[in-house]
């Protein structure tokens, strides 16, 4: 088990990018289900992957 130690500040922003990328992965997914355009898929999964990049930067 790995306890990692935040400042309560940096607790807020893991919380709420955790949650951004659970968001933009329902999405990401939901878009791939339903064969939307490349375009937009493409789009979903940069954002995702900026999201996951920030959250690795903080945590």
């Amino acid at each position: 088990m790995v306890i990692y130690r935040y400042k309560k500040r940096e607790m807020g922003l893991v919380a709420m990018l955790e949650d951004q990328i659970e968001e933009l992965r329902e999405k990401l997914n939901q878009s791939i289900l339903q064969n939307e355009d490349y375009e937009k898929i493409l789009k979903i999964s940069v954002e995702l992957d900026q999201l996951i990049a920030k959250y690795y930067n903080v945590a």
